[in-house]
């Protein structure tokens, strides 16, 4: 029988802020989450699964240390540098590790090929770009295959596509979702996401971002996709003006998000300008 996801939400996230590191609990550990956002309406058959899962627990073939607050175990709150905010989870439990842009079941560069979304890969050609300042390999889409030839070639140096998300946390950056977790997906919006994942994670999230924008010191904020840009204008966060807030298109829109200027290049614009190291992107 079908139950209630807002009632499987509850007892899947049964004291979720067991699974935040000790630093994030003091920020985060009183915030509710908006089970009564949840659209009561909704559903979850027995066999569709809620992931990623909690911490300490695994799918078989999930990416190992994945789980869905994973996002808040590379960073510290008091060295965060910049937030990514993504939408949600990739769609299927082998790849979701709940750090955003992700793909936990690439080993090599070319298995991203194998995604039916564009999105990391549109992501990747402008993190590359903006690291060895090439605009040239992330003009549209249509240059992926000529930037993994050089990647492949060893002619541009880089590291495995899963040692990316730890070089980002090294550097700071918070690698977040507007939803932590997911049960289904379609590209035009799944109820599942926009009347349950969403609403139910919106309180962490805003949370996390006044926590973070409170900092005395530069933060730069990258939204991508409409989920990011509607959290960041109720955090308030343009109102700093210390801080940068850049909103692009989703990278699953590949060619429209590239054709605006390079987000992670205008973050380093940003810090240089306030006198605050770059980002070693």
């Amino acid at each position: 029988m079908p139950q209630k996801l807002t009632q499987a939400m509850r007892e899947v996230l049964e004291r979720w802020q067991d699974d935040l590191p000790p630093p994030w609990r003091t920020p985060l550990g009183d915030v509710a989450l908006g089970f009564g956002d949840m659209d009561p309406g909704l559903t979850l058959e027995p066999w569709e699964p809620v992931f990623p899962a909690r911490k300490g627990k695994r799918f078989p073939g999930a990416p190992d240390a994945a789980h869905a607050l994973r996002a808040f175990d590379g960073v510290e709150p008091g060295k965060v540098r910049a937030i990514i905010l993504g939408q949600d989870p990739y769609p299927e439990p082998t790849s979701a590790t709940g750090r955003a842009f992700e793909i936990g079941a690439a080993r090599e560069w070319r298995d991203l090929d194998r995604m039916f979304s564009a999105s990391v890969r549109a992501y990747t050609q402008s993190v590359l770009a903006a690291r060895l300042d090439r605009p040239e390999l992330a003009r549209s889409f249509a240059d992926w295959p000529g930037l993994l030839a050089r990647i492949e070639s060893g002619e541009i140096k880089v590291e495995q596509h899963r040692r990316l998300s730890d070089r980002h946390e090294s550097e700071g950056v918070l690698l977040l979702n507007a939803s932590l977790t997911l049960s289904r997906f379609r590209r035009d919006i799944d109820p599942h996401q926009a009347r349950g994942h969403l609403p139910l994670w919106r309180p962490l999230i805003l949370a996390t971002l006044r926590h973070v924008a409170a900092l005395d010191r530069p933060i730069v904020f990258l939204g991508f996709g409409a989920a990011a840009e509607a959290l960041f204008a109720e955090a308030g966060l343009c109102a700093l003006p210390r801080h940068l807030v850049v909103n692009r298109p989703h990278p699953a829109f590949a060619d429209d998000f590239l054709a605006l200027p390079n987000p992670f290049a205008a973050a380093n614009i940003h810090l240089d300008r306030l006198g605050a190291p770059p980002i070693n992107w």
